[in-house]
């Protein structure tokens, strides 16, 4: 008999993945509180500012995205995985720091916004950078080597976005 549909391993690691990543990230959330006294109404400004980002790019677009590509069996499986993970992780960052309510104020855009919507939009780049090149630097396309290449492309795009963001907002 069969005890059942089992869930399929690209979702069961891209919700693995997910967690880890939305609980690595909310250490942003942590270090600006911690950074700051109160009021804390922007975000500061240069290196202070990147190393505050800093946790929530990395794992929402560099962890998340590359533990399903390294553990996947498939091509697809390793896509899916990966983006699933990402939108996993970036969902539950968002809704901590709503929940939150620790907004900061966005010079660029003129406006505030809570501090993992902020993190999640400078993940973007970084998560698809992880993916493809995770998809388009081996011929397979999944597992070790592939993860290795994603880790490797993410963490450097991750390094750029963050000094750039740190700088500009």
């Amino acid at each position: 008999m069969n005890g059942g549909r089992r869930i399929p391993s690209w979702l069961r690691r891209g919700l693995e993945a997910g967690v880890v990543g939305a609980l690595l990230s909310v250490g942003t959330l942590v270090a600006f509180q911690a950074s700051r006294p109160e009021p804390r109404l922007t975000l500061p400004h240069g290196l202070d500012g990147a190393l505050i980002l800093l946790p929530a790019v990395l794992s929402l677009g560099v962890l998340a995205v590359t533990y399903p590509t390294l553990l996947a069996a498939t091509r697809q499986d390793a896509r899916l995985g990966g983006v699933a993970a990402f939108l996993i992780a970036a969902d539950l960052l968002m809704l901590f720091s709503l929940i939150q309510r620790e907004s900061v104020y966005v010079h660029v855009l003129s406006r505030s916004f809570p501090l993992g919507v902020i993190g999640v939009a400078l993940a973007v780049p970084v998560a698809i950078v992880s993916l493809a090149a995770g998809q388009v630097a081996t011929a397979p396309g999944f597992g070790r080597s592939a993860g290795l290449r994603a880790v490797v492309a993410g963490s450097t795009v991750t390094l750029l976005v963050v000094l750039v963001g740190g700088y500009t907002l």
